[in-house]
């Protein structure tokens, strides 16, 4: 599957490319040090320019009060183009979050080449070869 590292299964995508209010599930595995199964995350585009910016966004990352917005930018520049990957994660005061997980984002927050972004950026990277 040619998706995150971490993602093992995608299911009510739409046909095509997910246009702002396109809705899928991502069953994702084990993050980092977690191993403790498979978790369904339920993503919206909420914008999407073709050839520079698409935006998703879920309520619910793992935990209920862990909020995601992805932002993913395309810019020309010379003969190539520069794909940037931005990251938010909103996690309530009143989130029930297992301490792991939230180890888990503050490693690959502070550092960008931990193995599940390099890994993502490589297959992001061979796709747009193509």
């Amino acid at each position: 599957m040619d998706t995150h590292p971490v993602t093992t299964e995608i299911r009510d995508a739409p046909a095509g490319s997910a246009t702002a209010g396109s809705r899928w599930i991502e069953v994702t595995g084990a993050v980092g040090k977690l191993a403790d199964g498979d978790y369904d995350t339920a993503w919206l585009a909420t914008t999407a320019v073709p050839g520079h910016t698409w935006v998703i966004e879920t309520d619910q990352l793992r935990f209920e009060g862990v909020r995601c917005q992805i932002v993913y930018t395309f810019v020309t520049e010379g003969t190539g183009t520069r794909f940037r990957r931005d990251m938010t994660v909103l996690i309530a005061d009143e989130a029930d979050v297992d301490p792991a997980f939230e180890k888990v984002l503050t490693e690959a927050a502070s550092d960008p080449d931990v193995t599940v972004n390099a890994g993502y950026l490589t297959t992001v990277k061979t796709a747009l070869e193509r």
